[in-house]
């Protein structure tokens, strides 16, 4: 089964949260720093941005779930 990005994590703190919540719902998960936007080989890190990925056949659910853990505000 391959594996897609579903986010673009701005570094490994936000990275590990969607995966605590996605890993929550039975999804397993993949992080994998990215060079994405450098090109070639690049190494940060914590710091630098990680690809949040998932199985193909479990895209959309990530995705909702992604989504809604993004617009709920902090109580």
């Amino acid at each position: 089964m391959n594996y897609r990005t579903v986010k673009l994590a701005q570094n490994n703190i936000e990275a590990e949260l969607i995966k605590g919540f996605l890993e929550a719902e039975g999804i397993k998960v993949i992080l994998k720093p990215s060079t994405q936007p450098y090109g070639g080989i690049a190494y940060f890190g914590d710091t630098g941005p990680i690809e949040v990925q998932v199985k193909e056949n479990q895209m959309l659910q990530a995705k909702s779930i992604i989504h809604d853990m993004e617009i709920k505000p902090v109580e």
